[in-house]
């Protein structure tokens, strides 16, 4: 039972750095590494008061007071005694905190917990230590007594108040106010306290992701377990039944040290419970010894590490013994010192295997160091150096996990070396066997192939012979007897089939040129038949063998004398369809892949270039720029591939960068393939484009004189009605009741026949403006002007010449002397008279038109605003035209010509003329600005009479 508590474990959660030591030489650093976190101190409440919240749980370890009681004697009476409260002390801030090591006092710990009001009063204390023997809980209540509770693995685990693998005890608090604990432990191996106080709900989901994690490394155990039985019965090598030994010790060892084996296995076996793990321990070791020595070989290979791993076999048997029949205290030392030990004599063998490169060596060495560093932090912990924290306290749980796992790999390393070597012996076997079953196919097979090569020599369709270094004859077959039309007549030499003897020194020179270079002879030449008969035949030959010129040549020959017609008839047409190609009086093309492969002479009289700068170019040249060459690709290649024709109006950039007109037509070579090349055919219809643009140039000017026709017949039908009306009346009026009117009736009358006329009359006039404007007939006089004064006058004039309307006119000179110069006040006339008199009368609601005369950029600005109808957005670009109107002047008379002859006038001046308005049922206005250049008296020397 001591060594149960020498070595004790609880679940670790899976950490980084566990995956920091897989290598066979990375265990140092991970080593390093394990030893920096277990030296960092955790941080919780000190001084033995810890207040409680509403938290899941709370850290104990730290708060604690302690009390070392030597004999083991004092009661909770004696502990209370101001003497002996007055010898608590707080425990250490950092080390190994409330892990006493291996020690045979008793230790009283005393909290007090200040529960605030909102915390909960039902609690669960955990020692997170399944192997203490002894614990003894006192618990202040309101009475002033203390409830006790007793715990640890000496009980059986019926006792326990609360089933659970750790120790767990029930507390009450009561909310705001401090409950003093006080907790006696005793044990007779490592005495360790890592407490923590627990919400039920906190713990019991605690429990879960720890029960599952212990389950997997028990499932990997089992599972590594029975894999490896399995493995022992089919190949029968006794180191698996071995690891399988190994295996189930470290299975029971850990079931013991996690308290899994008390609340599962073995509930009710109390003196088994308290031996399990020492038992597990040395079993395990004493395995993993002899799977050692099996694995690495030790006996023969390392005889005095082997002595010595015997030796420790036999100290784990005796630490075995005296862990069932000695005190466990003993025990726990014996184990202690024999894990590091052991551990250490494994990992020397591993490394020298390592260097020695054994099978399996490197797998092996890294799992015994990882199984190493877990045994030397359990062996700290157990003798007090460390504290006791999730790390610590399950060392050898995590190493033992991956050092079975490591081994494994050994095993099956050495599987693959076992079954590597035996199929390298079969494979050397099986070889030679093939070489002998090659030899014997071989000889088969070069017999078969030769009569193969005979037989389809003689029945080819070429000519094929063998000649002699002289030149004779030694083979023939039917095709070349056929080719000569030899018939039974034997073949001697080739000499009589030439058509004269200094083709055949010819041939045979330039053929024993190409033998000595080793070179093999093509050539086409005309020969004699014995009928006497001309033909082109197709002549290869080459030596037999390049380095022995005396085996020969071998001959190959070819009748291509309908290949030698055909290609003359091709030549022919070719020719004549050239001819008539060039001829064409349209451009055509021959267009691959976008490129030229062929034009005509006409298409490159077209372009401005020799045809030889065109053929074999790109397209691109041909357009005006790079993406109207990709536009006409893309439109003519879905054109193409879907209709297999293409027509279409392009322009073109001649080779002078003159652009022009062509209509292109295309064709696919076949049938709706592009890729496959495209016949083009082009048209300069650069006149043709040219007439059909005077053409609409000439339509839309007819349209716009019918347009302008059409209003101005609007105008005058609507706009001279109006007076005829009055002077008609007036006239019958004057008929039949002119003797019986008064004299002041009679003048009223007359005055309305006045300005009907007169009416009348400026319309006439503002139309006779507007044609003297489009004749370019209307002069700009500019003379000396006083520009106030008439400016004052205009705006009189609107006045006058519409008396009943509401609008206050207002005029704001601001030019100053700066205005004097020349004007045309005739042009002046025509723009403000005409802005004045639209600004009044489309201003029914009365309001300011306000005239605005200044200066500005050496410019006279002239400034017409009101309050009007205002002009819609979309109809200002239509304003200037002649007979326009807006499309809400409503029954507002006019003749849609003020506004043109303002253009017109402006235009004249050299100026500009602006229009900005609102329409809305907020407020609604338009405001013109007119800019005129400033003309001097010097100016005017230089300045000749403009005409519009």
């Amino acid at each position: 039972m001591g060594a149960k508590k020498g070595l004790s474990a609880t679940l670790m959660p899976d950490l980084p750095c566990f995956k920091y030591l897989v290598g066979p030489r990375a265990w140092l650093r991970g080593f390093s590494l394990m030893l920096a976190l277990l030296a960092s101190p955790l941080l919780h409440a000190q001084g033995g008061t810890l207040v409680i919240g509403q938290q899941g749980s709370y850290t104990l370890t730290r708060a604690f007071m302690v009390l070392e009681d030597r004999g083991g004697q004092l009661t909770l009476d004696e502990v209370l005694q101001p003497a002996q409260l007055a010898r608590f002390r707080p425990v250490a801030e950092g080390g190994s905190a409330t892990n006493f090591g291996l020690t045979s006092s008793a230790f009283w710990l005393r909290v007090s917990l200040q529960a605030q009001a909102d915390a909960p009063a039902p609690w669960l204390l955990e020692v997170a230590f399944p192997t203490l023997d002894q614990l003894d809980l006192y618990t202040a209540n309101p009475r002033g007594g203390f409830e006790h509770q007793r715990g640890g693995d000496l009980l059986p685990f019926a006792s326990r108040a609360v089933p659970h693998r750790n120790h767990v005890l029930p507390v009450t608090l009561q909310p705001g106010t401090e409950t003093t604990l006080y907790l006696r432990v005793q044990s007779q191996g490592t005495l360790s306290v890592p407490a923590r106080l627990w919400q039920t709900g906190a713990l019991w989901q605690h429990d879960q992701r720890e029960y599952a994690l212990l389950a997997l490394y028990f499932g990997v155990l089992t599972g590594l377990l029975l894999y490896n039985l399995l493995l022992f019965f089919s190949v029968r090598d006794r180191a698996y039944l071995i690891y399988v030994g190994f295996v189930g010790g470290m299975a029971v060892s850990q079931a013991a040290l996690t308290g899994l084996g008390v609340q599962y296995l073995w509930p009710g076996q109390t003196w088994w419970g308290h031996v399990a793990s020492p038992v597990g321990l040395s079993v395990s070791a004493a395995f993993g010894l002899l799977f050692a020595c099996n694995f690495l070989g030790s006996a023969t290979r390392m005889p005095r590490l082997n002595r010595v791993m015997q030796v420790l076999v036999g100290g784990w048997i005796l630490t075995l013994l005296v862990a069932v029949l000695l005190s466990y205290a003993v025990s726990s030392w014996m184990v202690t010192g024999l894990a590091v030990v052991s551990v250490t004599v494994v990992v020397l063998a591993g490394i020298l295997s390592v260097r020695a490169r054994y099978p399996g060596a490197p797998y092996f060495l890294t799992a015994w160091a990882v199984l190493l560093t877990g045994v030397m932090i359990i062996a700290l912990h157990n003798i007090g150096v460390l504290p006791s924290n999730l790390l610590t306290t399950n060392a050898l749980l995590i190493g033992s996990a991956l050092e079975m796992v490591l081994l494994s790999f050994a095993l099956a390393d050495r599987i693959n070396v076992a079954f590597a070597e035996k199929e390298l012996a079969q494979a050397a076997s099986q070889a030679d066997h093939a070489m002998v079953e090659a030899l014997r196919h071989s000889q088969e097979r070069y017999r078969v192939v030769l009569q193969e090569r005979e037989t389809i020599l003689a029945n080819s369709i070429v000519g094929i012979a063998f000649l002699t270094p002289e030149g004779r004859f030694r083979w023939a077959n039917q095709a070349m007897l056929d080719i000569f039309a030899a018939g039974d007549q034997p073949l001697t030499s080739m000499e009589p089939f030439y058509l004269s003897r200094a083709d055949y020194l010819r041939v045979g020179g330039e053929v024993a040129a190409c033998i000595r270079a080793g070179r093999a002879y093509e050539t086409e030449i005309q020969v004699r038949q014995y009928t006497g008969s001309h033909i082109w035949i197709s002549l290869s030959g080459k030596a037999v063998s390049p380095r022995d010129l005396t085996q020969g040549t071998v001959w190959v020959m070819t009748d291509i004398t309908r290949r030698k017609e055909l290609e003359a008839e091709l030549v022919r047409t070719s020719s004549e369809r050239e001819a008539m190609l060039n001829s064409a009086l349209v451009g055509i093309v021959l267009s691959v892949a976008r490129r030229l492969e062929w034009v005509n002479a006409k298409f490159a009289e077209m372009m401005g270039y020799p045809r030889e700068d065109l053929i074999g170019q790109s397209a691109l040249r041909l357009h005006t720029d790079a993406a109207a060459w990709e536009n006409f690709g893309q439109r003519a290649r879905e054109a193409l591939k879907t209709a297999g024709s293409y027509t279409c109006e392009q322009q073109f950039q001649r080779r002078n960068g003159e652009l022009f007109w062509v209509e292109a037509g295309g064709n696919c070579l076949r049938p709706l393939d592009p890729e496959a090349g495209v016949i083009w055919t082009f048209l300069d219809i650069t006149e043709r484009k040219k007439s059909e643009q005077d053409t609409r140039e000439a339509l839309e000017r007819q349209r716009e004189l019918n347009e302008l026709r059409s209003r101005f017949v609007a105008m005058t039908s609507h706009e001279f009605r109006t007076p005829l009306a009055s002077i008609l009346s007036s006239g019958e009026i004057l008929k039949h009741y002119g003797e019986r009117l008064p004299a002041t009736e009679k003048a009223q009358v007359l005055d309305t026949i006045a300005a009907s006329v007169q009416r009348m009359t400026r319309m006439l006039d503002r139309v006779l403006l507007i044609g003297k404007s489009d004749a370019q007939m209307l002069e700009f006089e500019p003379r000396p002007l006083d520009l106030e004064k008439l400016c004052r006058q205009l705006v009189q004039e609107a006045r006058t010449l519409q008396p009943g309307s509401p609008c206050e006119l207002r005029l704001l000179f601001a030019a100053g002397d700066g205005a004097a110069g020349l004007h045309d006040e005739k042009l002046l006339r025509h723009i403000l008279g005409n802005l004045l008199s639209n600004a009044v009368k489309y201003s029914p609601l009365g309001g300011v038109v306000l005239c605005r005369v200044f200066l500005a950029d050496r410019q006279l600005v002239l400034e017409v605003s009101d309050n009007g109808i205002g002009i819609p957005a979309d109809e200002i670009t239509h304003l200037f035209e002649s007979f326009h109107r807006a499309s809400n002047v409503g029954a507002i008379p006019g003749t849609g010509l003020g506004l043109a002859i303002v253009k017109n006038a402006v235009d004249l001046y050299g100026g500009t003329i602006e229009v900005s308005s609102l329409v809305g049922p907020v407020g609604s206005g338009t405001c013109f600005t007119v800019r005129l250049p400033l003309r001097t008296q010097t100016q005017d020397a230089l300045v000749q009479p403009a005409l519009l």
